[in-house]
């Protein structure tokens, strides 16, 4: 076909008609195909976009075009179709796709022992709904299906971002005393991270990570990060001691947002705590966080403690003029004015001297 001179190839128009689907438009893939310009994976994208949408009737005119035009509808076509129908629940073409696949060999009359294999074909594929009609037939049957089908299930639920039925899939595995591999664990686990932390969410991962699998270190963070920010404080805490257990350091925010809190309500030996775990770990908090606990560690007079971290702070490049502020301002109240001096000194030659208002303030305290 020309278009602007040009010779399009195949090729070139199922790039385009991918681009076209992405962005919804299968009305214009249809007028592509009414151009003359027509293949499998054409039909295939408009007939999985109209399924999704409920759009039934534009799924059986194109499904009706691909057989005029002897293209074969294959699995995938119909499985789309049968996806789109559990969706939207309708139960009429459920059963027509259905008797179709079939009668056209793409799935075989159900015995008891095919349902695994359905069940992991159209879950391997991402049609979820379908496959959890299947299986919720096999469950109604009392049909006892694989661990690899159990498997599939959890796999496809989390790609699909369907969160409570993947849980409900967990929980079923829990009881079968049924174990996942590494990868669909982690990818269970990427999807629980995304959602708004509940108790049940916590506990869940909390007890996956316990069992040794775990999720991207990002994803955790973030989710740490909105149980502080959700003021969901004892999941956080506890979600945070299991992961610094098995060896990985967080974000820095994770760690800092529970050191502000347990300094705001003087809790310096758990903030120590906290800190000596991710310490033995090389990890850190953020600068504010540790200024935060410099100052609390002075409030309650714990000197040699506050200069320990200043110092590890030092060693990490974490160091900012408020850093300097805190620990000049608690040695001088504590009369130790040459270690103070010796700092005043520091702070200058890193150029970290303070506002005129402010570094009067500071250096009243070695009068």
């Amino acid at each position: 076909m020309l278009r602007n001179g040009v010779l399009v190839s195949q090729f070139t128009w199922s790039v385009i008609a991918r681009i076209l689907a992405k962005d919804g438009k299968f009305e214009k893939i249809g007028q592509v195909i009414d151009m003359g310009v027509c293949n499998s994976l054409m039909y295939n994208l408009m007939i999985e976009g109209y399924s999704k949408s409920g759009n039934f009737g534009a799924c059986s005119d194109r499904l009706n075009e691909m057989v005029d035009k002897k293209l074969e509808p294959g699995f995938g076509t119909y499985s789309s179709i049968l996806d789109g129908a559990c969706q939207h629940k309708n139960v009429e073409m459920i059963e027509v796709m259905i008797d179709s696949m079939e009668k056209n060999g793409h799935i075989l009359k159900l015995p008891l022992s095919e349902y695994d294999y359905i069940i992991q074909k159209l879950a391997n594929v991402g049609k979820t709904y379908a496959a959890e009609l299947f299986f919720k037939r096999a469950y109604g049957e009392k049909v006892e299906l694989n661990d690899a089908t159990y498997e599939c299930m959890l796999r496809a639920f989390s790609r699909e971002g369907r969160v409570k039925d993947a849980i409900m899939i967990h929980d079923k595995m829990l009881e079968r005393g049924t174990i996942a591999n590494c990868n669909c664990y982690t990818l269970f686990l990427n999807v629980l991270c995304k959602e708004d932390p509940t108790e049940k969410i916590s506990e869940l991962l909390i007890d996956i990570i316990g069992r040794g699998f775990f999720p991207s270190l990002s994803e955790l963070s973030k989710f740490i990060i909105s149980q502080s920010k959700n003021r969901r404080w004892r999941e956080a805490e506890d979600l945070l001691n299991i992961i610094l257990e098995k060896g990985f350091v967080p974000d820095p925010f994770c760690s800092s947002s529970l050191i502000k809190r347990y300094c705001s309500r003087r809790q310096i030996d758990s903030a120590i705590n906290l800190h000596n775990k991710l310490e033995h770990l090389n990890g850190t908090l953020d600068t504010d966080a540790y200024n935060v606990l410099v100052r609390g560690l002075f409030k309650e007079r714990r000197v040699e403690e506050a200069l320990k971290i200043f110092d590890y702070m030092r060693t990490h490049n974490l160091l900012n003029g408020e850093s300097f502020s805190a620990m000049i301002s608690g040695l001088c109240h504590e009369n130790d004015l040459k270690k103070a001096m010796k700092l005043h000194d520091e702070m200058l030659k890193m150029g970290l001297k303070p506002d005129l208002k402010n570094y009067k303030r500071l250096i009243s305290g070695f009068r």
